[in-house]
């Protein structure tokens, strides 16, 4: 059981990572249309044109802006039509002005959807296969597994967010009918405390298939006199207006949740211009998606060019934007508002805009005393963490944060890279991830960091081909302030196979006696500067066993200000947090908007809300991640039997039949001339 449940969890987190980070490395003028209707006859390229496609994305992050805001042609028709029928004066009520009945009621209808549809949108176009092609997996174990994870990611994390805000809606009707006391407060809200000008709700356990994994929400208290920019969770007023949500180019489950959560958080109608890597989400999320489409409130079209993007966000029916990508991305959009609003204000133009953008996301190591088992198991959730979808998350690991008096150091380097060398290497598919990478090498070089490739085998073994560019590169940064010290791979995203490492230098208390403690007054300074290390989206906390029960690092992690923070538990797990009530994003107190502005999720409205801490267990338990172990394609297809179906005993049964049939297949797949009548 115990086995079961620890492949259970690595399949959760391939799927994570075979997305999104759904980091879309395009400009966001990268926009293609495609009416509702046409979804179903909608041609995926061929691979050499799709190869050719991406290809032009490789230098989107150095256009120009004149390039990015050059003259538009005329929007195409299918644009044009996309637009229309969401704007369109007919009977349909607008989203604005439904009831929270009525928008119950149309969760629970995507939630029936959801379920009664899973035999049609989990092989849409084999859209599954033609991502493991696109990750360079086909034809592989890795690539059956990962595309198995990504049918289950989609499907459990769109329950979780339709069901979290099916009990939000829930609990907000009963309230105002004075009925609070016969649906009951969500358990989130339930468990309060304060900590400083913090509040926090929570613990609440994770998931069914993460025991001792919990998560919390922290927030500004009201009478905080921090300023920290909170994201947006007002509907939009305007009837006639539009949001457009600029696909995620590395996880195919973000876009989706990005559609729920503009409809039920800004209740203005969506239109998704999908990823020039990903156009075969089209024939799943027409599915998906069908319940929002027929009102009226949902369309979807493909990419096309820089100038259909820039023409199609600078109609005056988007009233919203909403982004997975790069910085570049979010700014050419602000660039591309301002030109065809002149009476916008640099502000007003921001305030049209949500993004997930990226992150140099730190593992901060606590100076304290660790077994050797948990410097064993801190290598491996750093490891993991690179190497899952070839280090091209908005999530991925780039840097780890240690001590420079840590005595542990050096024997975690040589744990370090054991990891680096075990753990399999996943292909760096992504556009201008391996030239970051080679660019990356000879910056360190350059300015005499101490830096090396550690080999590791192909995921996929023998099926699966990588070069040198797709193994990842260690670089040694030195400290801060000292000669030699450099910060070039803590500032600057790689979104690819890089791993720093800086160590911190720290004195003791004031008195000379007192113990210092490295994580407040050292390690959180040092990562809250954003001239220190880029983004502000994530971060993991690694904290030993003789400390974790006793809770004395809360008050560093109250002073961290990233929008996730895991604590001996690996940072992705806070989108699934983010399904089940809390919020993924950037952190707010962040004025350079490194990280994005906003959040998704939310569901139960918290105000002030700044972050999710993620609590995993002693570092004494094996990490539930490991690409030497990924989870068999046959136990993700039964965990999503298990997870999209409206009932326990209906999704057993389901299993017995998909097991039943799996079985008759291998049986009588070798009697001579039944092959090829099975298929």
């Amino acid at each position: 059981g115990l086995l079961i449940t620890h492949t259970s969890l690595n399949s959760i987190f391939w799927l994570l990572t075979a997305e999104e980070e759904s980091r879309c490395r395009t400009s966001s003028a990268q926009i293609s249309t495609m009416s509702q209707q046409q979804s179903s006859q909608l041609l995926v390229p061929e691979d050499s044109s799709r190869i050719a496609l991406v290809e032009k994305i490789r230098g989107d992050e150095k256009k120009s802006e004149d390039e990015v805001l050059a003259p538009e042609p005329a929007l195409p028709k299918e644009y044009t039509e996309a637009l229309s029928s969401l704007v369109a004066k007919t009977s349909k009520p607008s989203l604005n002005s439904l009831s929270d009945e009525a928008m119950l009621d149309l969760t629970n209808e995507l939630l029936s959807n959801l379920y009664a549809t899973k035999d049609e949108w989990l092989y849409a176009g084999d859209w599954a296969e033609r991502e493991s092609e696109l990750l360079k997996l086909a034809g592989s174990d890795a690539g059956s597994s990962m595309a198995a994870q990504t049918r289950y990611q989609i499907g459990d994390s769109m329950r979780n967010y339709l069901s979290t805000q099916a009990k939000a809606l829930e609990w907000k009707i009963a309230r105002a009918n004075g009925e609070g006391s016969s649906v009951g407060e969500p358990e989130l809200l339930k468990n309060k405390r304060s900590v400083g000008s913090k509040i926090v709700y929570g613990p609440v356990p994770l998931a069914p298939t993460l025991p001792g994994n919990t998560f919390e929400v922290w927030a500004e208290s009201k009478d905080s006199s921090n300023s920290a920019k909170a994201s947006s969770t007002d509907a939009d007023d305007n009837d006639n207006e539009v949001t457009i949500v600029l696909g995620a180019g590395n996880q195919s489950m973000l876009t989706v949740i990005d559609v729920i959560h503009s409809v039920f958080t800004f209740r203005c109608p969506v239109l998704v211009k999908h990823h020039p890597l990903r156009p075969w989400l089209a024939d799943a999320y027409a599915i998906l998606l069908s319940p929002l489409t027929k009102r009226g409130y949902y369309a979807q079209v493909l990419d096309v060019t820089v100038q259909v993007t820039t023409q199609l966000l600078s109609k005056d029916t988007v009233g919203h934007v909403h982004i997975t990508g790069s910085k570049a991305t979010a700014d050419a959009v602000k660039r591309t508002l301002l030109k065809s609003r002149s009476y916008l204000t640099e502000k007003q133009a921001g305030n049209m805009i949500t993004s997930e953008l990226g992150c140099c996301s730190p593992v901060i190591v606590d100076d304290g005393e660790y077994t050797d088992l948990e410097l064993k198991h801190i290598a491996q959730i750093a490891v993991a963490g690179k190497k899952v979808n070839g280090g091209c998350n908005c999530l991925s690991i780039q840097a780890l944060v240690l001590s420079k008096k840590w005595a542990q150091k050096e024997a975690f380097r040589t744990h370090l890279k054991e990891e680096l060398k075990r753990q399999p290497t996943t292909p760096c598919y992504y556009p201008g991830s391996k030239e970051r990478r080679k660019e990356m090498e000879q910056a360190c070089k350059d300015a005499g960091s101490d830096c090396c490739a550690i080999e590791a085998k192909s995921v996929g073994g023998g099926d699966v081909k990588v070069d040198a560019l797709d193994q990842v590169l260690l670089v040694e940064c030195g400290t801060p302030g000292e000669e030699g010290y450099n910060h070039l791979p803590l500032t600057r995203e790689a979104f690819g196979p890089v791993l720093a490492i800086v160590e911190l230098d720290h004195t003791a208390g004031d008195n000379g006696n007192e113990k210092h403690d490295y994580l407040l007054s050292t390690a959180a300074p040092f990562v809250n500067e954003k001239s220190n290390i880029f983004g502000t989206l994530s971060c993991i906390v690694v904290i030993p066993a003789s400390k974790y029960n006793t809770h004395s690092f809360e008050p560093a992690i109250s002073a961290l200000n990233y929008g996730c923070i895991g604590v001996n538990q690996f940072n992705f797990f806070g989108y699934t947090a983010a399904c089940k009530g809390g919020v993924w994003g950037g952190h707010p107190s962040d004025k350079l908007e490194q990280s994005g502005t906003g959040f998704v999720g939310n569901q139960y409205g918290v105000k002030g809300i700044e972050k999710v801490v993620v609590y995993g267990p002693s570092l004494e338990t094996r990490p539930i991640i490991d690409m030497a172990s990924p989870p068999p394609p046959i136990l993700m297809d039964v965990m999503g039997e298990l997870t999209c179906t409206s009932s326990v005993g209906r999704g057993l049964a389901r299993v017995c039949v998909m097991l039943g049939a799996r079985a008759m297949r291998s049986i009588f797949g070798w009697v001579p001339g039944m092959r090829a009548m099975l298929g």
